[in-house]
């Protein structure tokens, strides 16, 4: 059903109720029959009814002209305009000196700099520490910096990328935390005391074998360092006393 198939149907309904009345006016021998009449009237408008419904979902589904669409996308993009306006207007009022927008901008060129595989470990630390401070670390940020730990060339690299991430470090973690700890408690020394420090921390995160747990407690019970041996002893949940001597 077209549009001009529909406008054609109610022409006919017209000429159809025309032709009714005509009939009956001009037959001045027969007897107004009035029911018959109004019958046909009230079908003719039901037949009208159902033809203006039909036009009007015929219309509705129809696209929408090129200039129409054209004034509400005008009218679309104005009241964007208008919004990003009145936000502007509203930072200049809260930040007037830009500190919040160059702060932004400092997160966004750290963390640019933490997930850019070109960049040295170093830098990407370096970032990594805004972004945690400002706590916008996230999986990508995180995945960069475990990284970093991983395939630190020394130990000082190590420990500066693990002291980032050792709240959230997760259980896949595990043993190349536990594989350095042996390492720095091995031939019963204990060194790099910061990256140490730093695996005692992140070891609270996950979960620990009886060798492992064993690991701590020879820390907890030997480290000549005391805050060392109790922060060990609180990943394993005990509490060792001192023998001194």
């Amino acid at each position: 059903m077209n549009k001009k198939f529909l406008t054609g149907l109610l022409i006919l309904v017209f000429c159809g109720v025309a032709f009714a009345l005509y009939s009956n006016a001009s037959n001045a021998d027969a007897e107004l029959d009035v029911s018959e009449m109004e019958a046909k009237i009230k079908a003719l408008n039901e037949d009208l009814k159902n033809l203006s419904e039909a036009y009007a979902e015929l219309k509705s589904s129809l696209p929408l002209p090129v200039e129409e669409q054209l004034v509400q996308m005008k009218n679309k993009i104005s009241e964007l305009d208008d919004l990003v306006t009145d936000q502007s207007d509203l930072l200049r009022k809260i930040d007037p000196n830009g500190i919040l927008q160059d702060t932004e901008n400092w997160i966004s060129d750290s963390y640019d700099t933490v997930t850019d595989e070109e960049e040295s470990g170093w830098a990407k630390v370096r970032s990594a520490e805004i972004l945690d401070r400002f706590n916008r670390m996230d999986e990508a940020a995180y995945d960069s910096i475990a990284d970093v730990y991983l395939n630190g060339e020394n130990g000082r690299m190590k420990a500066y990328a693990l002291g980032v991430i050792k709240d959230n470090v997760t259980q896949d973690m595990k043993e190349p935390l536990m594989n350095n700890l042996k390492e720095l408690t091995k031939d019963g020394e204990f060194k790099n005391g910061w990256l140490m420090g730093n695996i005692i921390e992140a070891a609270k995160n996950v979960s620990l074998s009886e060798e492992d747990e064993a690991t701590f407690l020879y820390i907890a019970q030997n480290h000549p360092n005391d805050r060392m041996a109790k922060r060990s002893g609180e990943v394993i949940g005990v509490e060792v006393e001192r023998i001194e001597e």
